[in-house]
């Protein structure tokens, strides 16, 4: 790959925060609704299932459970390619995903009634609600896996090349840590160590947890080593109150620079084992589908048939 193509899939695999916040702050209040309605729907007191109002709400979480399998279908169907951008098929994916089963949820009003353990209850409806369930924490396992692998391998490495070359200010001259030599080599060693350890194609179980808890731990005691060292020189020089103002500023830019290297080098390192277990989520996951998909048009089949 040219250097200029990693630069590019560099700049992609630059995932914004801001975007990762949206995310939490939705899934936040999607929680909190959750939560809410359960006080609110679970006593049947508003509406029930089979009520007009809680027919409406079934159907609307249906028709957004139905709209999932567009993404699919956008993917894999050459003509609809020029239908806007796979991403925001992506993220609507998501949110229906997270939507549909929350609506199906306040239309159960929070009861799910297996025929086995209550008379009048429905074994479509209820393998139909479970199946929906799998399919929605499924996914969400399964956009985790994707964050991980879709910059691809190049795009992981790229990241840790450039956040490299943010290290190495001057190239040979002088690098952000020279006043830490061992902070330097400590780096380095991690991301020698992980790349060892992923040559083989993919980390085996210890391995892969091992890269997260050592680059936690790792994380946590260079930025401490950090702080100890830009404090210690600057007791040694009798900093200014300006002065230890800008060192402040520094060691903030510093720490976010140790922190972006490591979890960098770790994804690379980790590329490949994700890479498998999205394949393996794809055989768990696509199955459910299909299963919620039959289950669903059948409750809603015998719901108006009887």
């Amino acid at each position: 790959m040219s250097s200029q193509a990693q630069t590019d899939v560099a700049q992609g695999a630059r995932k914004p925060k801001s975007k990762d916040r949206m995310w939490g702050v939705f899934i936040l209040i999607v929680a909190l609704v959750t939560i809410s309605g359960y006080f609110l729907l679970s006593p049947q007191k508003l509406f029930k299932p089979g009520d007009d109002f809680g027919y409406y709400i079934g159907l609307a979480g249906g028709l957004m459970m139905l709209a999932l399998l567009l993404y699919p279908i956008r993917k894999r169907v050459k003509f609809l390619g020029s239908l806007g951008l796979l991403p925001t098929w992506f993220r609507w994916h998501m949110v229906l995903g997270i939507l549909g089963p929350l609506t199906i949820i306040f239309h159960s009003t929070y009861h799910v009634y297996i025929p086995f353990f209550h008379p009048t209850g429905s074994l479509n409806a209820a393998i139909a609600m479970i199946c929906m369930l799998l399919v929605s924490g499924s996914g969400t396992f399964g956009r985790f896996f994707y964050t991980k692998i879709h910059h691809g391998l190049y795009g992981r490495q790229a990241t840790v090349n450039e956040i490299k070359e943010e290290l190495d200010q001057a190239g040979d001259v002088k690098s952000t840590f020279n006043f830490a030599p061992e902070i330097e080599k400590k780096l380095d060693w991690f991301r020698v160590q992980s790349e060892e350890n992923a040559q083989a194609g993919k980390l085996g179980l210890f391995r892969f947890l091992a890269v997260g808890v050592k680059t936690a731990l790792l994380t946590r005691s260079l930025v401490k080593e950090l702080r100890n060292v830009m404090y210690s020189q600057a007791r040694e020089k009798n900093f200014s109150a300006a002065q230890i103002n800008s060192m402040e500023v520094m060691f903030l830019e510093n720490k976010r620079l140790i922190k972006s290297y490591l979890s960098a080098v770790r994804d690379a390192s980790q590329f490949h084992t994700y890479e498998h277990l999205f394949s393996y989520w794809h055989i768990f996951h696509i199955p459910l589908v299909y299963m919620m998909v039959f289950s669903a048009f059948y409750h809603v089949y015998s719901v108006h048939a009887y």
